[in-house]
């Protein structure tokens, strides 16, 4: 292995009250529930041998809350960030993407085929949420380049962040396949990133 590689864990929020059935939450707020902190203790398991230089945050409490669980193994303080905060999907906020499939096929159609030109309806622009999760993968790729990080967000923020980094077309990584709490994997050499795990680890 290089010496200059680093590996980016990328950890799904766990489940809320709110979000038992894979529902969107944007800026709704809620903390974890059971099978959210059992998520989470999950990834903490699989992340406890591996030295880890950094966790990293979004600033709603299902993302530090399963931070939390992650970091306190290895005793280092969670980053907060707040570009990596969930996106506003507007009406379809607390919906699944199934069901917004159903009722909303053409538009959900164009998000994943174009996601640079949509706008959730009565939410936020992609185009607006991409800038900072770009600024984000910026000052992450650029302050790293060796060792483990871990980043949590939400799944849609993750895949968009994995889209990002590897240069992969966003459509390719099945955006809207839920995680079921299962982590992504980059690995980046000297700035070129690829993905090792796509949701199995």
């Amino acid at each position: 292995m290089s010496t200059s590689m680093m590996t980016i864990y990328l950890v799904p929020v766990g489940a809320t009250d709110l979000s038992k059935k894979g529902e969107l939450l944007g800026i709704n707020n809620p903390e974890l529930n059971g099978a959210g902190k059992s998520n989470a203790d999950r990834a903490a398991g699989i992340l406890a041998p591996i030295v880890l230089e950094a966790v990293f945050s979004g600033p709603y409490r299902r993302e530090s809350e399963t931070a939390e669980l992650v970091a306190r193994t290895h005793s280092i303080p969670v980053r907060v960030e707040k570009d990596l905060k969930d996106i506003n999907y507007g009406r379809w906020c607390g919906q699944t993407w199934q069901a917004i499939e159903t009722n909303e096929g053409d538009a959900l159609s164009k998000l994943v085929k174009s996601p640079h030109r949509f706008r959730f309806p009565s939410g936020d622009k992609m185009k607006r949420s991409g800038k900072r999760l770009q600024s984000f993968v910026r000052q992450l790729l650029a302050n790293y380049g060796t060792g483990n990080l871990v980043v949590i967000a939400d799944d849609f923020v993750l895949m968009v962040i994995v889209s990002m980094m590897t240069k992969v077309e966003f459509r390719e990584l099945d955006p809207l396949k839920p995680s079921l709490g299962k982590m992504t994997v980059v690995e980046c050499d000297q700035g070129k990133c690829s993905i090792k795990h796509l949701r199995s680890k």
